[in-house]
C-alpha cells in the first residue's frame, strides 16, 4: 500500500508539471460537471459480500475526463471524487484504505491518461475528434482497467496468501467484461458535454444508464448468495454423515481444476462446478440414510434404490429456475460409464455430457481418498492405478489424463483430511461410490 502511495503521488508530480491543469472557465465548468457525475456514479456502488470490495461506474466520467481535460484534469477529477465518497460512504473506513483506493485510482487514472496521450490521443475542451481519438482512448480504457484491478487483486491476494488470478477472476469476474463494454459511454459523455454544454443533458443521458449497471451488477450480486446458499446447505446435508461431510464441496472444486486443465473458461466450467456441487442432492432423502452408512456390499434392492438418487437430485434441483438445462443434465449423468455400463440411461462415450464425465472421475477420486464405514482411505499410489485401471471403461481416457498431468492428485496427498492409511483396492466398489 505504501508503494501505491508514493508511486500515486511521483505520478501527480509528474503530471503537474509536464501537463498543467487548465485554470480557464470552460475547463472548471467541465471539471466540476464531471467530478459531480463521478460522485454521483460512486454512490450508486455494488457490494460485493465475500470479497468486501465496492463497485461502481464511476470509471465513465473518469475516462470522459481524460478525452475533455487532459491528463491532470482527469486525475484531479478522480482524487477530488474519491475523496468526497470516502467521507459520504466509507467515514469509519480505516485511513490507510482510504489512502490506497485513492492512490490505485489516481495510478489508473493518471497512466491511462499517459497512454491515451502517448498513443497519439489529444483531449479538448472544445472539440472531441472521434476518428483520431478512439484507438488511444481503448489503449487507455485496457490499462486502466488493468491497472485498476490489478493492484486491488494484488493487495487482496497477498494478505490472504491465495493466488493472484484466482482473486482477480472472484473480484472481478463477474462484471469485468459487462465494464468494458460500457467503456465507450465516456466517449458518449465527452461528446454529449461539448455538444450540448449543459450539464443537465448529461446526467438525464448518463444516469439511466448507470442504474442499468446497478441494476446488472446487484443480479450478478444475487447470483453469487445462491451459490453461497446452495454450499451452505450442501453443506448442512453432509454435515449429518462424518465420512461425507465436505465431499460435494470437494468434488466442485476438482471439477473446475480439471475442467481448466482441459481448457474450459467461462460459463461452462461455472455450470460444471454448480453441477458438482449438486450431484449429491438427491441423497437428502432419509430413504439413503441407511445405506450411506451401511457397511459391506448392497442388496439388489439398495443398489436399485442408489441408482435413483441422480433422477431425485434432478427433480430437487429443477425447482430453482435458475439453473440451466447443462447443470440438469450432469447431475443426472454423473454415473454414467464411459463404456455404457452406468446408470440411470447406460449412455456411452460421448453422448454422455462432457460436465458428467468429469464429475464421475473427481467423485470417484473423492470416495477413494476419503474413509468409508466399509473401509480406510486408499493412498494416492492405489487411487492412480485404479484410474489407469478403469480408463476406458468406467472413465474418459482424457480426463484421466489431465487427472494425472494435473498434478491434483499429488496435491490430494497433501491434505490432512485426506489421510493415506493403507487400504485394499479389492475393497473399492467403483459402481457404489
Amino acid at each position: 500500500m505504501t508503494i501505491a502511495a508514493v508511486s500515486a503521488a511521483a505520478l501527480l508530480a509528474f503530471l503537474f508539471w509536464q501537463y498543467p491543469p487548465d485554470t480557464s472557465a470552460d475547463a472548471v465548468k467541465a471539471f466540476a460537471t464531471l467530478f459531480a457525475l463521478s460522485v454521483a456514479a460512486t454512490l450508486l456502488h455494488l457490494r460485493f459480500t465475500d470479497a468486501g470490495s465496492t463497485s461502481s461506474m464511476d470509471f465513465v466520467p473518469e475516462l470522459a475526463a481524460i478525452l475533455v481535460l487532459g491528463p491532470t484534469g482527469a486525475v484531479l477529477v478522480t482524487i477530488s471524487s474519491e475523496l468526497l465518497s470516502s467521507f459520504l460512504l466509507h467515514r469509519g473506513k480505516p485511513p490507510y484504505k482510504k489512502i490506497f483506493n485513492a492512490s490505485q485510482l489516481t495510478l489508473a487514472v493518471g497512466l491511462a491518461s499517459l497512454a491515451f496521450m502517448w498513443f497519439g490521443g489529444v483531449p479538448s475542451i472544445e472539440r472531441l475528434n472521434f476518428l483520431d481519438s478512439f484507438a488511444p482512448f481503448v489503449v487507455a480504457v485496457l490499462v486502466y482497467f488493468a491497472v485498476n484491478t490489478g493492484t486491488v487483486s494484488y493487495v487482496v491476494s497477498a494478505s490472504e496468501e491465495a493466488p493472484f488470478f484466482g482473486t482477480w477472476r472472484r473480484l472481478t469476474g463477474g462484471l469485468i467484461l459487462f465494464d468494458l463494454a460500457m467503456s465507450p459511454l465516456a466517449f458518449l459523455v465527452a461528446w454529449l458535454y461539448l455538444q450540448l454544454d449543459n450539464p443537465f443533458f448529461v446526467f438525464l443521458a448518463i444516469i439511466p444508464l448507470i442504474g442499468l449497471r446497478y441494476s446488472y451488477g446487484t443480479n450478478y450480486e444475487l447470483q453469487r448468495l445462491n451459490t453461497d446458499l446452495l454450499r451452505l446447505m450442501v453443506k448442512t446435508i453432509e454435515a449429518q454423515d462424518p465420512y461425507t461431510s465436505g465431499h460435494s464441496l470437494r468434488v466442485s472444486e476438482s471439477a473446475r481444476e480439471i475442467c481448466l486443465s482441459l481448457g474450459l473458461r467461462g460459463k461452462p466450467v461455472e455450470n460444471i462446478e454448480k453441477a458438482a456441487l449438486l450431484h449429491d442432492i438427491g441423497k437428502i432423502d432419509v430413504a439413503y440414510n441407511e445405506i450411506l452408512r451401511q457397511k459391506g456390499p448392497l442388496t439388489p434392492e439398495q443398489r436399485r434404490l442408489i441408482q435413483d438418487h441422480p433422477a431425485r437430485g434432478v427433480d430437487i434441483v429443477r425447482s430453482i429456475r435458475s439453473f440451466p438445462k447443462e447443470v440438469l443434465e450432469c447431475i443426472r449423468h454423473h454415473h454414467e460409464r464411459w463404456d455404457g455400463e452406468g446408470y440411470p440411461d447406460k449412455l456411452s462415450g460421448t453422448d454422455i455430457p462432457l460436465g458428467a464425465r468429469i464429475i464421475m472421475v473427481c467423485d470417484t477420486i473423492d470416495a477413494m481418498t476419503t474413509a468409508r464405514p466399509y473401509r480406510d482411505p486408499l493412498p494416492v499410489s492405489v487411487v492412480q492405478e485404479e484410474l489407469l485401471k478403469h480408463s476406458g471403461s468406467q472413465f474418459d481416457d482424457r480426463i484421466v489424463r489431465a487427472v494425472l498431468d494435473s498434478g491434483a492428485l499429488e496435491r490430494i496427498e497433501t491434505r490432512p483430511a485426506h489421510s493415506t492409511q493403507a487400504g485394499s483396492a479389492a475393497t473399492v466398489d467403483l459402481a457404489q461410490v
